[in-house]
């Protein structure tokens, strides 16, 4: 209380002396430093820095989707109201470096509203310093915030207006420059990537081609680079589960496939083309950015599909297909637990694209269960670990520790609770926004026992004329995605016939797009996870 009051006392001399300087004759009033804004304005949400603080909330909201102008007038934000915002913001951030306050705009009252939030967090923070009347959006101001006075049919812009618009126009001018650049070089790798193709398709037994990557990634380039690895397509061609459970949903259906245009979208290796042009297939576009592709174009032509199969390398948000439409489009899109990588993403983007109406999606289904586990063994062995590493305690990797989704096999015996179905993604309906999702879920117990953490899995369903079901769950035969396993903080007790109760959600993580944060509340208490 005391705190806030001194900062009560503060901004009323701060606002006496804005009063002073406006009345005064000085040139450089508090609208001149709105507008101009402090250097090096820091985004509330990443490290971008600004000079411009129109620009920052400009940034806010094109990039990180937060409307300053539509919360304040949601809330009818004033000054005071508009400090505790940013200082809830800060106190957020520092309780939970993923939080971010989009959720805000569904809320009906201001949970900044207490007295608290008037106690700046960061010490000199420039937002506190920015008055949001003036740089936010009002209905008789145009969109720049800048007054237009018309008369005679004509209109005076102040010449603090023309100069925001000038600042405007040459922030636009560099924009331009940088992507007609990259127009340009994007034209430039098109064509070099079609003569590398070219050489390698007419290329004869023993001819030496340089095959090095003629496409400079500035975006995803690690999440295309480790699938270039043989490496990780050993370990998905030796996952017997995986790989035959594709074979079997192709080749137990050739009267299906027969004769139909088909896309094997991350074509990786190239097994799923292999597999749909040995169910005569008429033609068959395989997909990938990573460098394997060039591995599985000698293996198309090592088994004589290349009359069959077409390689296409590039982003499938980027690249033609020679036709219009197409008949199927299989893909193995999954990650652990089922959404991680995003590259759902691309196959709803690919099945919205060249998908004919009435196609075929395979698989068609996944579903996304959790089961509790109970596994006190090996619960110590990782977070106990921590209490003495070579007689020192170690408690902040600990909490690290517990912040980060574990990629394991889960025996059978060690699950506790029946099965619990988050939610089903329908290949042919789901979007993009259905990574995110929130679900209240019940776990029937079977055991008495101390709970130690949740686990979650899927499965995936080719439902044909021969239905197959690929499942990852721990009561089945392991498979490279295993299982995805959320530690509880502290073991909870429960007793066979209970019933637990909690909410499971799942978002995006905005910083690392290909990431997945979860959040798991059960008895009031909510545990916080990454998927990265």
């Amino acid at each position: 209380m005391c705190c806030s009051l001194v900062f009560n006392i503060a901004v009323f001399t701060f606002k006496e002396l804005l009063s002073m300087s406006l009345d005064s004759d000085s040139d450089h009033s508090f609208s001149d430093w709105v507008e101009n804004g402090p250097n090096n304005l820091k985004c509330l949400f990443c490290d971008q820095l600004y000079d411009d603080v129109s620009e920052a909330m400009f940034h806010c909201a094109n990039d990180h989707n937060f409307d300053f102008s539509a919360l304040k007038h949601k809330f009818n934000m004033d000054f005071y109201s508009y400090i505790k915002f940013i200082n809830y913001i800060r106190s957020k951030f520092l309780e939970d470096e993923y939080f971010h306050p989009s959720h805000l705009f569904e809320c009906e009252i201001q949970p900044w509203s207490d007295e608290k939030y008037l106690t700046p967090v960061v010490k000199d923070d420039p937002w506190l310093m920015i008055d949001i009347d003036d740089v936010t959006e009002d209905d008789k101001e145009s969109e720049s915030g800048f007054t237009v006075n018309f008369e005679n049919n004509q209109f005076t812009l102040s010449s603090e207006h023309f100069s925001h618009i000038q600042k405007k126009i040459q922030t636009v001018t560099k924009q331009l420059e940088v992507k007609e650049k990259e127009l340009a070089d994007a034209h430039e790798q098109i064509i070099q990537m079609k003569n590398t193709l070219t050489k390698i398709l007419t290329a004869k037994p023993g001819d030496s081609i340089n095959t090095a990557s003629t496409i400079n990634l500035e975006d995803d380039q690690s999440y295309f680079g480790s699938y270039s690895s043989v490496d990780i397509h050993f370990e998905m061609l030796k996952d017997k589960v995986r790989t035959q459970s594709y074979c079997s949903a192709i080749l137990l259906n050739t009267s299906t496939y027969e004769g139909k245009t088909v896309l094997d979208l991350g074509t990786g290796s190239g097994i799923l083309s292999m597999f749909m042009a040995k169910a005569r297939a008429s033609k068959v576009f395989a997909v990938d950015e990573a460098d394997i592709m060039y591995n599985a174009i000698d293996n198309f032509r090592e088994n004589g599909f290349e009359n069959i199969i077409v390689p296409i390398k590039g982003r499938i948000e980027d690249i033609k297909l020679p036709l219009e439409k197409i008949d199927v489009i299989v893909s193995e899109w999954m990650g652990y637990f089922l959404l991680f990588e995003s590259m759902l993403d691309s196959l709803i983007f690919a099945r919205n694209k060249f998908l004919k109406e009435n196609g075929i999606m395979l698989p068609n289904v996944c579903n996304l269960f959790i089961s509790g586990v109970s596994d006190t063994e090996r619960y110590n062995e990782i977070l106990g670990f921590w209490s003495d590493v070579y007689g020192f305690r170690m408690p902040s990797l600990k909490t690290e520790t517990l912040s980060k989704a574990h990629i394991d096999i889960v025996p059978a015996d060690r699950i506790v609770t029946e099965e619990f179905k988050l939610c089903s993604f329908d290949m042919y309906t789901c979007d993009t926004n259905s990574t995110n999702f929130k679900v209240d879920f019940k776990l029937n117990i079977t055991k008495t026992c101390p709970l130690t953490s949740i686990v979650g899995y899927f499965d995936s369903i080719f439902d044909n004329e021969n239905p197959v079901i690929l499942t990852t769950a721990p009561h089945s035969t392991p498979t490279h995605w295993k299982q995805t396993i959320f530690l509880l903080p502290n073991p909870i007790n429960v007793n066979k016939g209970d019933v637990l109760e909690g909410e499971f959600q799942c978002t995006r993580n905005i910083k690392q797009v290909r990431s997945l944060i979860i959040s798991i509340s059960i008895n009031n208490e909510t545990y916080s996870y990454n998927i990265s």
